[in-house]
């Protein structure tokens, strides 16, 4: 069935202008599974957390090169790039800060291990099957970091004996996207690898209508797994990710950004390798999980092709998962135990004698557990995690939830209570930066304790689906860098961050051809009475879909809204507003035949004029064309 009248469109455009939760992109979720809910797969009707699901289908239609783009159709999350693409590229879970959100991919914790901050500036991966998304304290679960949430990128893996894929993209800003994929499965044992490349020219950041900042990515990623026996198997995946990035700075300390010639180059490498079991003892089902995982992180900073500085991290974490399936009566059991070690080792270096100089390294143990009882209409989870390390004092974190099901309504009621850390990164313990910054030793971890409510309602029939969530959170000790003081340094604030907020998303499958699907999010988040920056008031997304199954055109476009938010002018060192501003995309696809696809797309048509962050200059009108080929 068609849409047979704007009427239809306009009805529905109505209510998705409500905050909304995207779940998943259809709303049947008996086969929808997350992972971040309890570390384990768990079935979306048993998670008493807010979570997202950005499917294959979702990223298809949005159509985004980077990962973070695709971001902005999750309600509760601000995206903020210094720029053109390559720049600095932060996400803020409700009203938190960027170093806030544990980023895994492929299950490796991805934030650098000096910053402890995932940079989203390079993550323009063409292999991602889908993107999850847990919001609020999840630190119970996956240790510090998780103050603001999780965000989990999960590659393709091989449905079928050979599968195939190439892509090649070219178009404004002297941009070009290349890649390759390649896999299969063969009885139990697979294997996955892709390719990618990605260049732009870039635009001139600082807008002074001089020199541009271009951007150069390549990925390579291969993983795989197969049978240890009958009851285990062996999985492993590698991901590195090369990165060069062009960009302006301030050098005469004015505040405003100068055409100079700078550049970072970036080498990530993310590996993992897992043995999985699974048994029955007794009347309960066991499953085993041994992992070992290593982030390892190369950065150079360049003045006229000459480097400047370099800095080493790598983190090597260890766990041991153990989860348990019972029964008892009408009630339906999981425990799972965690035991984890994580060591990081960092090393700067800046040339002989300077003061940022510096050689790191820091250890980490935690034990922590989750369990789940469901019975009928009801599910309960309680989370608690326990952390030593070599520079603070032991934590303890915990979150409990329960959910309810009407069935006569078509909803579900749900509810969370936790508590948070993150521990200090490196630069604000011991940075270093003469006439400029210095560290602090005597920091002590951020701490948040949050609660949500939301229910989540099916409509028409089951053809639509909607959540409104209402959540709340304070932050103590907070981090800053007061630039009130010579030098600047950073401090842990006396007062309390408060942040609260409502998210509503949802979908609604039209017909067989035609999906919506939306979020809106309202948030407050304050610093002692003052708004904090880069945390917009309104955020709102829409994404309409046409993809007829007997016709060789397909198309998509989105709308992604982002409100007004406080900046800092670092010239005068003064608050700013910077102007709301919305994004239109859009992207025709033509199936030739079964195999070849040729498409055109566009980013920001309006040709709108923004900044994210103060004083950094952003694209654009960009139009692109290229084709897709695939083969299984």
């Amino acid at each position: 069935m068609r849409i047979k009248t704007w009427h239809q469109f306009c009805l529905a455009a109505t209510w998705l202008t409500f905050p909304i939760q995207l779940h998943a992109q259809t709303p049947d979720q008996e086969d929808v599974i997350y992972v971040t809910a309890a570390r384990i797969a768990l079935p979306a009707e048993q998670a008493t957390s807010s979570i997202s699901l950005l499917d294959a289908d979702m990223l298809d239609a949005r159509g985004a090169s980077f990962a973070a783009d695709a971001l902005r159709a999750v309600p509760g999350l601000a995206v903020s790039r210094s720029g053109a693409p390559g720049a600095l590229t932060q996400i803020r879970a409700r009203g938190s800060e960027a170093n806030h959100v544990l980023v895994l991919i492929d299950g490796v914790e991805a934030s650098n291990p000096f910053t402890g901050e995932a940079d989203f500036s390079h993550y323009v991966f063409d292999d991602l099957a889908s993107i999850e998304v847990a919001r609020g304290e999840q630190s119970a679960l996956w240790g510090a970091d998780a103050i603001g949430g999780v965000i989990r990128l999960n590659s393709l893996r091989p449905r079928s004996a050979i599968t195939a894929g190439a892509r090649a993209e070219g178009g404004s800003f002297g941009t070009t996207r290349l890649s390759l994929q390649a896999g299969g499965t063969w009885d139990d044992r697979w294997l996955s690898g892709s390719l990618s490349d990605y260049e732009s020219d870039g635009i001139d950041v600082a807008g002074l209508e001089g020199e541009r900042d271009g951007y150069a990515n390549s990925v390579i990623a291969l993983s795989g797994g197969l049978p240890l026996g009958e009851a285990w198997r062996l999985e492993g995946s590698v991901r590195r990710i090369v990165s060069e990035s062009d960009y302006d700075s301030d050098t005469d300390f004015d505040g405003r950004l100068d055409n100079v010639d700078l550049r970072t180059d970036g080498r990530t490498v993310l590996a993992r390798l897992a043995a999985l079991g699974e048994h029955d003892w007794r009347s309960i089902r066991l499953n085993h999980e041994v992992a070992v995982q290593l982030t390892d992180d190369t950065s150079r900073s360049l003045s006229g092709g000459t480097q400047t500085s370099r800095a080493i991290g790598q983190r090597l974490q260890a766990h041991y998962q153990l989860t348990g399936h019972w029964e008892t009566g009408p009630y339906r059991h999981r425990l799972t135990g965690l035991v984890e070690h994580d060591q990081d080792r960092l090393k700067s270096f800046s040339g002989p004698g300077v003061g940022s100089n510096q050689s790191r390294e820091l250890t980490a143990n935690a034990l922590a557990f989750d369990y789940g009882v469901s019975r009928g209409a009801l599910d309960v989870t309680a989370s608690a995690r326990r952390d030593t390390h070599t520079l603070f004092e032991d934590s303890t974190t915990w979150r409990v939830g329960a959910g309810w099901a009407f069935d006569t309504l078509d909803g579900r009621l749900r509810a969370n209570l936790g508590e948070a850390v993150k521990n200090p990164g490196v630069y604000e313990l011991f940075g270093f930066f003469p006439s400029f910054f210095v560290g602090n030793p005597n920091l002590t971890p951020e701490r948040s304790q949050g609660w949500e409510v939301g229910w989540d309602q099916a409509l028409l029939d089951g053809d639509a689906n909607l959540s409104v969530v209402w959540f709340s959170s304070q932050l103590e000790n907070e981090i800053f860098t007061d630039f009130g003081i010579f030098p600047a340094t950073a401090l842990n604030a006396g007062t309390r961050s408060e942040r609260q907020g409502l998210e509503v998303s949802g979908g609604w499958e039209i017909d067989a051809a035609w999906s919506l699907f939306g979020s809106l999010s309202l948030l407050e988040s304050e610093e002692n009475g003052l708004a904090e920056i880069r945390r917009p008031e309104r955020l709102a997304s829409l994404t309409l879909s046409w993809s007829p199954l007997d016709g060789p055109i397909s198309a998509s476009a989105t709308l992604d809204h982002t409100g007004d938010q406080t900046d800092t002018d670092f010239g005068t060192f003064q608050p700013v507003v910077l102007d709301a501003y919305t994004l239109v995309g859009g992207q025709l696809r033509w199936h030739v035949r079964p195999g070849l696809e040729i498409h055109a797309r566009g980013e920001n048509l309006l040709d709108e004029e923004y900044q994210d962050v103060f004083g950094y200059h952003t694209p654009g009108r960009g139009l692109y064309i290229g084709l897709r080929l695939s083969h299984s």
